[in-house]
């Protein structure tokens, strides 16, 4: 995990793909002409490319940057997006009453993280695109299911987080990450981690309270599956789509 969540780290974003998502009052639009990678990147929302950029942790809940902002660098990050239903929303504020420090729910987008935050230079967005692009139409849709609470740290442990996990016993995901981690080495960035647990954040507490939380994972997982139990329609995310962030562009892909 890095300083922030992943999409914590991109800012707010909208769709410019090809396989973008529209709804139904734009697809009157969808055959009209769209400026082609990387020209778009030109008509983005994000911070202006001439301006040093400040963090203030005191703007972000005490939360910092794993690394800065610079000119021609790109935030990025593959991920499954996950929107609980209000039954499984309403468990995971309950948890905030369970554990021994203050904690926040996650206020951004709930996801499942398939790549570390990387940092993507500007000549290198178009072909990464296509990449992620051509890897989800040769990767089947699969389900997730529910399983543990378990507690993470980031890399500098200067957060620390409860999250469910996710498991996949088909083993698309890991076949589709391994593929990843293949293009990824040509752009010269890191793998998803050795250890990954595919999960789902929704807690959070600053500082390395790894130890306290992770203390409450064993009475918490009890409490989850029985949940699951009662609402055994949210014990499994139906997969059917990639998503793939750069900076504040939003690229929505299809699983075959």
């Amino acid at each position: 995990m890095n300083t922030m969540s992943g999409l914590d780290l991109l800012s707010t974003y909208t769709s410019d793909s090809e396989d973008d998502e529209v709804n139904d009052n734009e697809k009157s639009t969808e055959n009209s002409e769209r400026l082609p990678l990387p020209g778009s990147i030109a008509t983005w929302k994000g911070v202006p490319h001439h301006e040093e950029v400040y963090d203030d942790s005191s703007q972000h809940e005490g939360r910092t940057r794993s690394f800065k902002h610079e000119r021609g660098n790109w935030a990025t990050l593959i991920y499954i997006d996950y929107e609980p239903s209000e039954d499984m929303l309403s468990w995971m504020v309950s948890v905030l009453g369970e554990v021994p420090i203050k904690c926040n729910i996650f206020s951004e987008q709930f996801h499942i993280s398939l790549s570390r935050t990387l940092i993507l230079k500007f000549h290198w967005i178009e072909s990464f695109v296509e990449e992620t692009k051509k890897l989800c139409e040769q990767t089947d849709q699969f389900s997730l299911e529910l399983s543990n609470v378990k507690a993470y740290t980031n890399e500098e442990r200067t957060r620390t987080f409860l999250g469910i996990e996710c498991v996949d016993y088909k083993g698309v995901l890991d076949h589709f990450v391994r593929n990843v981690n293949k293009f990824l080495t040509e752009y010269d960035l890191p793998p998803f981690y050795d250890d990954s647990s595919y999960h789902i954040s929704f807690l959070w507490c600053l500082g390395n309270e790894l130890t306290i939380l992770d203390d409450q994972t064993h009475t918490l997982t009890i409490k989850l599956n029985q949940f699951l139990v009662e609402h055994t329609e949210t014990r499994y995310v139906h997969v059917t789509k990639i998503h793939l962030k750069i900076g504040n562009k939003l690229y929505v892909f299809k699983l075959r």
